[in-house]
């Protein structure tokens, strides 16, 4: 019956855009920041002018990050588990290939260890990692 002579004005709610906008921000800053090599781990393997390729059925990589983590085929394993994770390894191909891959800024001990567990659990054929040095 009455018409009112005001007219509305359009509203927009800026509360979701603030939302929406701030996740793709947090979003963004978190993904952005991941270091992540094509390899999968960033490790910076020492050179060597005599480095051969290895070419094998069953590889197992075995990385150590210069922090001292151990990596079995690129899943983070704990030192005290490293043994169970390698048998199962072992009782299914016995003579499978181990890579062992340090960093340069990983200690021996460290190296030395690994190697003495896959041998505890009967591995037998054992390679360490290298670069190829560059010929300059």
């Amino acid at each position: 019956m009455f018409k009112s002579n005001l007219k509305r004005t359009p509203n927009i709610q800026i509360l979701p855009m603030i939302d929406v906008i701030f996740f793709l921000l947090v979003f963004f800053m978190l993904f952005t920041t991941f270091k992540v090599s094509p390899t999968g781990l960033e490790i910076n393997l020492p050179t060597a002018r005599t480095v051969t390729e290895q070419e094998e059925d069953l590889q197992v990589n075995i990385t150590i990050d210069s922090n001292g983590e151990v990596y079995l085929d690129d899943e983070k394993v704990e030192m005290r588990y490293l043994e169970f994770e390698i048998s199962k390894y072992i009782n299914d191909s016995p003579d499978a290939l181990f890579i062992i891959k340090g960093d340069n800024d990983v200690k021996y001990e460290s190296i030395v260890k690994v190697m003495d567990i896959v041998r505890d659990m009967g591995g037998y054929r054992l390679a360490l990692a290298a670069d190829k040095e560059s010929l300059n």
